[in-house]
């Protein structure tokens, strides 16, 4: 972990070492009850941005959260490293700039109504 303006900023690569370590031969988990058992046990669970970005308060919250998290090979089960990914990227992604949607709104529109021509 990195120390920040006094505050401790939880690192992916110490989480998922953590992940490993306390599931060394699983990658997923058959319910949200396990997930939120995996996920509090990481350091990103207890950062504010990521609390303050995914506010996991109720059963609707958690089951909200982890639902995009299944493993591809067993639908009925939540892999963990999708779910370390999705408490990264909720806490530190950035949202697209407005002028990032601006750009491609309008080069979608170049490209699906061709100027007609004049001769």
């Amino acid at each position: 972990m990195r120390s920040r303006s006094g505050s401790i900023t939880p690192a992916y690569s110490t989480d998922r070492d953590l992940l490993k370590s306390h599931y060394p031969d699983a990658s997923t988990v058959s319910s949200i009850e396990e997930a939120k058992i995996a996920v509090s046990k990481l350091s990103i669970f207890d950062d504010t941005t990521f609390k303050r970005r995914v506010p996991l308060a109720t059963e609707v919250d958690w089951s909200d959260f982890v639902s995009s998290c299944h493993d591809e090979c067993d639908p009925s089960s939540y892999n963990l490293e999708l779910l370390l990914k999705k408490c990264y990227t909720a806490a530190y992604s950035m949202p697209s700039s407005p002028n990032s949607l601006i750009r491609t709104r309008s080069k979608e529109a170049a490209t699906s109504a061709p100027r007609t021509l004049a001769i």
